[in-house]
């Protein structure tokens, strides 16, 4: 009974409705073997306020234009967003079309390289450094020379060539398309008298780590310091040096030396050529002498007497030396760290432990960082500059 009068209710409703004279424009039509009514909207005025609880899907959607894709971007926005590729994703982009490859080369995208443990050729690494690199690491990376071609010139302020697997020619070419070098770094590589030549044309270099290479002589050295005379960080150890070349070094490097390794000399580094270089190198902050078997406390009276601005000293393995000479370190102002690592026997060592103060450090570090592009666990960088692959 009940469903009866809904039944008859809902009709009545709708009679009324079809007398209504707001419904201007709709239509009421009688469905096929049912006592019910549709309503058909042929149209519909804004201000219509009848059957509002009637579900319209079309009247507020907005038709929104699709989204921008990436070739609408300004290349501001896009270069920001390249800026996070690596280098493979970079040149995978710029083959796309030829506005991606017009914005792919900008050098802002390309001026920290990372080439290390890879194989390249000159014609490869030509057409990178024409992208406006500044910072280029090629740690042992194999350069093949199967058609060697001139280097343009380049705009290169860091470079990191050690261990290098290149011919001597190649040396020649990357440094002679370097002319504003900062810091440059050629461990254990081959050097020859046109290799320093062309290193010496790079008159602002700050930084020059030669350590363990081979083939630096006399005159190489008298080149280096004789021209590079902003020189403040040098690391020449374990290059076999004569005791003529190491005594020159100590008498003639450029004053304004702040970090120095002549570690590795053993027999040709003595107290005088540590007086000389003591009374030369008055901006004189790190030094590494490690490895010389004929120093004596003498040298640290020198360092005493002349490097009031010295900080930190390593001299592991020389065996002449004495705690009561270096405990004479402290007078030193700006004096914080020792190393001595195989110095003195534990007996010794643990007096001069108990003497020093608490500012100094004792062993705190086992290799030098003096000129070197990569320490510790920063293999991405190079002098604290973050290069990417």
């Amino acid at each position: 009974m009940a469903t009866t009068k809904r039944k008859y209710s809902i009709v009545a409703q709708s009679e009324l409705d079809y007398e209504n004279p707001l419904l201007n424009g709709k239509k009421i039509r009688k469905s096929n073997g049912k006592n019910k009514f549709k309503l058909d909207l042929l149209s519909r005025w804004s201000g219509d306020v009848s059957n509002t609880n009637q579900y319209h899907p079309s009247k507020n959607k907005i038709k929104t234009k699709s989204q921008s894709t990436l070739s609408e971007l300004p290349d501001e926005i896009l270069l920001l967003i390249l800026s996070y590729l690596n280098k493979p994703s970079l040149v995978a982009f710029s083959q796309t079309c030829r506005r991606h490859q017009a914005v792919g080369h900008h050098p802002s995208l390309w001026r920290r390289i990372d080439m290390s443990y890879k194989r390249v050729d000159c014609e490869q690494l030509n057409r990178l450094l024409q992208r406006g690199t500044t910072t280029l690491k090629m740690y042992q990376t194999t350069v093949s020379n199967l058609k060697l071609i001139s280097i343009e010139p380049s705009f290169l302020r860091h470079l990191d060539l050690s261990s290098t697997v290149a011919s001597n020619e190649f040396l020649v070419n990357i440094l002679h398309s370097c002319r504003s070098l900062c810091k440059l770094s050629l461990e254990s590589l081959q050097l020859t008298p046109k290799v320093i030549e062309k290193i010496v044309l790079n008159e602002q270099l700050e930084t020059l780590n030669l350590a363990m290479c081979t083939g630096l002589t006399l005159e190489s050295i008298q080149s280096i310091t004789n021209k590079l005379t902003l020189l403040r960080c040098l690391n020449v150890a374990w290059t076999n040096l004569t005791a003529a070349t190491v005594q020159y070094l100590c008498e003639n490097i450029p004053r304004c030396i702040e970090q120095l390794n002549i570690s590795g000399q053993r027999h040709n580094l003595t107290d005088d050529f540590i007086q000389s270089l003591a009374r030369r190198a008055l901006r004189l902050r790190v030094l590494d002498i490690s490895d010389s078997i004929l120093l004596t406390d003498q040298s640290i009276i020198s360092l005493r007497l002349h490097s009031r601005l010295l900080t930190h000293l390593s001299a592991s393995r020389c065996y002449l030396l004495t705690a009561p000479g270096l405990v004479t370190l402290k007078l030193i102002p700006t004096f914080s760290t020792l190393d001595i690592f195989g110095t003195l026997a534990p007996g010794p060592l643990q007096q001069l432990l108990q003497e020093c103060s608490t500012r100094i450090h004792l062993n705190k570090y086992l290799f030098s960082n003096i000129a070197r592009p990569t320490t510790g666990v920063h293999r991405t960088s190079i002098w604290g500059l973050r290069t990417r692959l």
